[in-house]
């Protein structure tokens, strides 16, 4: 059903004052993204000359809006998703909105031409997403296979197992063999994920600049693997024969589940989070080890001590994994740790940031997009300049 000029014009008013309703947003949403370019340029001209004196324009710069539609329309399948977002720096009358699914910005006037300057320096300096897995495989005599150049088939005979890139880029070792060999499969910074199956048929994805080391057969009486960066295991079952992951000092014992794994050398803390089963965290010195139950994270800092925390939000756990970065209250730091392995680039905290993050985006975005984001809450500015991101306080 047509939504009417009047109608329109309450939805438009109502969200730049935030007193739209859930069913308001989503029409108003439906609206924008359905209109072509001519109705919706007309139509935001007749609202904006369509108020009479006695009521108040809502402080939202119409043309920028048209704009940023025209501009987001065309770059359709590079979307952010935005569920939250911070509000509480905002001046009462700034009408600074990021639409649900479609990334489309209401700026104040009053700062337009230096909002507007800001985001065309940045995009002018833009870095766009990892668009191949540029992993390596490396065999147990030294020898180094690059999956992207490779193409799809069996890549390499190990005694008995056979090593296949399968039609969606995976890696698969085919077969058994009571011969032991060693390999690795590493994932760089600015590489996409990349997803493995083991002989013994469990399935493991690796983030960026993340690695790990496997036989390409299970021979004893466990099955163990060396992990470096992040990575999500989905468990072949088989209780005589315990799955191990070990990172330093630290190791996951399972018979077969589903868990994610968080051990980059450059965070705080080693976490261990179970999605499905059954999970033991043990770490040297410690004589027991600690169960985990689904929906619950070990987190293991540089001393070996494990803390366990029950109240973990698993969608935020598991973007990165499912194409997102995910932010719920997430800090400055943290975040930037993720644009740098993902994108590839520097970052320079140049001076503190202490507030805390809400977003959620695509990672098949420019990181210019994500910044966009961050910036918007006016607690955070960015600079971009070569492969090197300087990050510092909105006010500075």
């Amino acid at each position: 059903m047509a939504l009417s000029k009047k109608r329109i014009s309450y939805l438009l008013k109502a969200y730049s004052e935030r007193k739209a309703t859930k069913e308001e947003e989503q029409k108003l949403f439906d609206w924008l993204a359905k209109g072509n370019e001519q109705p919706i340029k007309k139509h935001i001209e007749k609202l904006v000359t369509g108020y009479n004196s006695n009521e108040q324009l809502p402080s939202v710069d119409w043309e920028l809006l048209y704009q940023r539609i025209m501009e987001e329309k065309n770059t359709r399948n590079m979307q952010p998703v935005v569920r939250k977002m911070a509000w509480t720096r905002w001046a009462a009358a700034a009408a600074v909105l990021l639409l649900l699914g479609a990334g489309y910005y209401f700026l104040t006037s009053q700062k337009k031409q230096k909002e507007i300057a800001e985001i065309q320096q940045l995009r002018t300096n833009d870095i766009a997403p990892p668009n191949t897995a540029n992993a390596v495989l490396i065999l147990g005599n030294g020898q180094k296979i690059i999956l992207d150049s490779m193409g799809n088939g069996t890549l390499v005979k190990q005694g008995a197992v056979n090593v296949v890139k399968l039609a969606d880029g995976q890696i698969a070792y085919k077969g058994t063999s009571e011969e032991i060999q060693y390999n690795t499969l590493s994932n760089p910074i600015g590489s996409k994920v990349i997803s493995l199956t083991l002989g013994d048929g469990s399935k493991v994805w690796l983030n960026a600049a993340s690695s790990i080391k496997f036989p390409t057969a299970f021979t004893s009486n466990e099955r163990k693997v060396e992990i470096t960066g992040e990575a999500y295991f989905e468990v072949a079952h088989n209780p005589a024969m315990p799955f191990i992951v070990s990172k330093g000092g630290t190791s996951v014992q399972v018979l077969g589940t589903h868990f994610n794994v968080n051990a980059y050398d450059d965070e705080s803390s080693v976490n261990v989070t179970l999605l499905e089963g059954s999970v033991s965290v043990k770490t040297a010195g410690r004589q027991y080890p600690t169960v985990i139950k689904p929906g619950e994270q070990a987190r293991i800092d540089e001393n070996g001590v494990i803390q366990l925390a029950n109240s973990v939000d698993m969608d935020e756990v598991m973007a990165w994994k499912n194409g997102l970065f995910s932010y719920k209250g997430a800090d400055i730091e943290s975040i930037m740790r993720q644009v740098s392995r993902w994108y590839n680039v520097n970052v320079v905290i140049e001076m503190p940031v202490h507030e805390k993050f809400y977003a959620e985006v695509s990672r098949n975005t420019s990181v210019s997009t994500l910044l966009d984001m961050l910036e918007a809450t006016k607690a955070v500015h960015f600079k971009i300049v070569g492969k090197t991101i300087s990050v510092m306080p909105a006010s500075h």
